[in-house]
């Protein structure tokens, strides 16, 4: 696997003799370590070069911020809805898939997804949330063992065994319809993934 290139912000190489060096200890002085992890991660493609830009580090810092800010609505619960269950399954076989591949980027992305739909919840169940940390672990580990302990935890975070998906409850129950006339985008549907297309034709 090819390593891409941390580019200066000018899209120079970084070198004194530029001045364009990025210092990372002034980074985690201002942002903190987690967030120049989840950053570095999430520039893009882990193969291909990329300029620097500090500005977006704040991306990675409100994802963090973001995920201390859901702790407080965690509930001692192990059930949730469907929907739910199928979006953490598939986070988990996405992340787990993208970190073999080093497709960092894409997994930070998939967590984002994650953590979006949780923030809309009323509760987030604490196993779910427990297992959303385990997943951020490897890109942000002193605050997720932080927010682990936190929940009760006595253990190191990094000890814990990797979440296990089930392929099962990675297929939603419903699908999304496009509805075309003339070749053109007209509207979206959602129906449920058993309906017949004779049904889904009535609908449209």
């Amino acid at each position: 696997q090819n390593v891409g290139l941390i580019q200066a912000s000018d899209g120079r190489k970084m070198s004194k003799r530029y001045g364009n060096v990025i210092n990372p200890d002034d980074i985690v002085a201002t942002f903190g370590a987690d967030s120049l992890r989840v950053y570095e991660m999430f520039m893009g493609p882990f193969d291909q070069s990329i300029a620097w830009s500090t500005d977006n580090m704040m991306g990675a810092r409100r994802m963090i911020e973001r995920l201390w800010k859901l702790s407080n609505n965690v509930v001692d619960a192990n059930t949730h809805a469907t929907e739910t269950e199928v979006l953490v399954h598939q986070t988990i076989k996405k992340v787990g898939d993208d970190i073999e591949s080093f497709g960092f980027n894409t997994a930070i992305a998939q967590m984002m997804i994650l953590l979006n739909h949780l923030e809309k919840l009323p509760k987030v169940p604490k196993a779910t949330y427990e297992t959303l940390l385990k997943l951020l672990a490897p890109f942000a580990p002193h605050v997720t063992q932080e927010l682990w302990v936190m929940l009760g935890n006595t253990s190191e975070l990094y000890r814990e065994v990797w979440p296990v998906y089930d392929t099962a409850k990675t297929i939603s129950a419903k699908m999304v319809i496009a509805l075309q006339i003339n070749g053109k985008l007209r509207d979206t549907i959602e129906v449920l993934r058993e309906t017949s297309e004779e049904e889904i034709k009535k609908i449209a």
